[in-house]
């Protein structure tokens, strides 16, 4: 996926709404364009975390562990920013993250995503509402948190 494809797609993301098209541009230049095929793992629970990723393309299955192995908790689609949770809070991934087939992401490292959110409230805006609709979701629906 060439530089404007990879902006198109992440300015239809609703992580992104409001956010100003010459820094989505520095963000996708920032960042790195990775695929993966079905199975194949982005991060997995318990690993330190060192980016968090934008699905382009694709499903991702978020998985955490119960006593008999892993569970999936959820499917993420096109648009959807994961790992970031464990960035922000700068601690262990408490979930891991699977291609449900072939799929394409963009990979933010964790300065530049620190970067982004400290230079630009509105994308800083656009986090804080999208962790607080999980909040509510979960809160509404009795079950567990999702922490990619």
């Amino acid at each position: 996926m060439d530089l404007d494809l990879e902006v198109k797609a992440i300015r239809n993301a609703p992580i992104f709404t409001g956010i100003d098209p010459c820094k989505m541009r520095l963000l996708a230049c920032m960042s790195e364009q990775l695929t993966f095929g079905k199975d194949d793992y982005l991060f997995r629970a318990g690993e330190l975390p060192d980016a968090a990723y934008v699905i382009l393309k694709g499903e991702v299955e978020l998985l955490a562990e119960n006593g008999q192995g892993e569970m999936i908790i959820g499917t993420e689609g096109p648009g959807t920013m994961i790992g970031e949770v464990a960035v922000l809070c700068d601690a262990r991934r408490l979930t891991s993250a699977r291609a449900h087939g072939d799929i394409a992401v963009m990979r933010i490292n964790k300065d530049c995503l620190l970067r982004m959110m400290q230079d630009n409230p509105q994308f800083s805006m656009s986090i804080a509402k999208e962790l607080a609709r999980r909040v509510m979701q979960v809160a509404t629906q009795g079950i567990h948190i999702p922490t990619h």
